[in-house]
């Protein structure tokens, strides 16, 4: 019966993970290329970088550039990248299911987190995002045989502080959770050293987190970028976190038994609560890096524990049974409430990988390309690139802060300060703003029409990029 129930939500998701994949073309989305170009360079010798030469931080998870590295060898390495995400997936589903005491508290969870669109889209991108749910995942069991340690609790103490300790490398972020747990862990017995233990891999790792961002990259974190978030970004931000949450009732139904829990308690900072904090303070902080950008994507590694806890809250309840069947009633309409597209538009991965293998066997070295999107261009190609949001470019972003452009809807604002930087081409989309004529010149017939799709071309006027003669590339690569 439990293998029955672990088998449902596993192929649920397979199947919605698969269609996806194929929806966009085999392809990952524009972060996962990023990923996978550092991770590249990294195995190349050329440290975490994106542009050769320039210590940008893209790296979010320091065990999945770890993971990318052993593929990036491999032509294949884009289709392994999106396997291994639902791989990924599918041993978070079969844990979920596996962890709880009753067998119901784990099915109704796996099949929420396998029907849920956020979660789904999030695990065929390329991010870190199911190595980040699975390592949050694994603090529902360590705390669990914390909770009953009748014996051997060290064993317990120990586990918890490697989970503390290994946070910082799944995730820069997952610090803000992994201290308000451990210390939660520590003030419950104060006086037992082992308690403590937790705590002190939690400091070591938060400082040796800030010591790698500001001692090896020396800048402000390309993570942050557009930075400083506004009273108007922040506003979005927060309405789109209500909007995930909003669109979950089971996990409304979770959140309001944790209130009504603390209400009647003194809110003291034990193992529990100080997960429940350290989850809150996790969602707060997505509000602010990029301007809110952050919001899906630390929903997306949380939901498996959320629904997990959230059902076993409402599990052992009595009066709450019935609430419970009422929400796995919503399973129908699940899908419809949480899809997403796995991308803003993703059938342009494709087009921008086609033109990046291109660009690698047809531009002269030291080529500078410009886009709004660049991880396809950049893995591809190996060119330097600039991009319009300044993520992978410290130029555009000093640029960027310095124009303080208004939003991403105002267009001629936002392209500007990457065409400040000159590059010698530069590919835009329908409806994009396009290089000034007095510089750049149309190079459209540059490019076959098939490789070329539906970007525009456009050369800068003085620099001489295209190769006399096709060179075959000696890089494994390959669509």
């Amino acid at each position: 019966m439990r293998t029955l129930l672990a088998i449902v939500p596993v192929a649920i998701f397979l199947a919605l993970g698969t269609h996806l994949c194929f929806q966009a073309g085999l392809q990952p989305d524009d972060h996962g290329y990023m990923a996978l170009r550092v991770a590249d360079n990294f195995r190349t010798g050329q440290g975490l970088t994106f542009n050769a030469g320039e210590r940008r931080d893209l790296v979010d998870s320091l065990l999945w550039v770890g993971q990318l590295s052993l593929l990036s060898f491999s032509r294949a390495a884009p289709l392994f990248l999106q396997l291994l995400g639902l791989v990924l997936g599918v041993v978070v589903l079969l844990l979920v299911a596996a962890c709880p005491r009753s067998r119901l508290v784990g099915a109704g969870a796996a099949l929420f987190i396998a029907l849920d669109g956020l979660f789904v889209a999030r695990l065929t991108a390329g991010g870190s995002e199911p190595l980040a749910a699975l390592h949050l995942l694994l603090l529902y069991p360590i705390l669990r045989a914390a909770r009953g340690r009748a014996s051997g609790f060290r064993e317990s103490d120990a586990a918890l502080a490697l989970w503390a300790g290994l946070a910082a490398c799944v995730r820069y972020e997952f610090v803000i959770l992994a201290l308000p747990v451990s210390l939660g862990a520590g003030l419950r017995e104060p006086r037992r050293g082992w308690a403590w233990l937790p705590m002190a891999a939690a400091c070591v790792a938060a400082v040796l987190c800030v010591g790698l961002r500001w001692s090896y990259f020396q800048a402000r974190p390309a993570y942050w970028e557009p930075w400083p978030p506004t009273a108007g970004s922040l506003g979005d931000a927060a309405r789109v976190l209500a909007e995930n949450v909003l669109r979950r009732p089971l996990l409304l139904i979770g959140i309001a038994l944790l209130v009504a829990e603390w209400m009647r308690g003194r809110l003291w900072l034990g193992r529990r609560s100080g997960l429940a904090w350290g989850l809150v303070a996790l969602l707060l902080f997505s509000l602010a890096p990029a301007r809110g950008g952050d919001v899906e994507r630390q929903i997306a590694a949380i939901l498996p524990l959320a629904y997990l806890l959230a059902v076993e809250a409402i599990w052992r309840r009595e009066g709450t049974r019935p609430a419970l069947l009422a929400a796995l009633l919503l399973l129908l309409a699940q899908p419809a409430w949480t899809a997403v597209g796995r991308d803003a538009d993703p059938a342009l991965d494709g087009p921008y990988a086609r033109v990046g293998q291109w660009l690698r066997s047809h531009t002269l070295p030291g080529t500078v390309v410009g886009a709004r999107r660049v991880g396809a261009v950049g893995y591809y190609s190996g060119l330097r690139v600039e991009d319009v949001r300044g993520r992978v470019s410290p130029r555009v972003a000093a640029a960027r802060r310095l124009l303080a452009p208004s939003g991403e809807e105002d267009l001629q604002a936002s392209f500007q300060p990457m065409f400040r930087q000159e590059p010698d081409l530069v590919l835009v989309l329908p409806g994009e703003p396009v290089p000034s004529a007095r510089t750049y010149v149309p190079n459209d017939d540059a490019l076959p029409e098939a490789i070329r799709g539906p970007f525009r071309v456009y050369r800068w006027a003085g620099s001489p990029v295209w190769r006399s003669q096709p060179q075959l590339s000696t890089r494994k690569r390959s669509l």
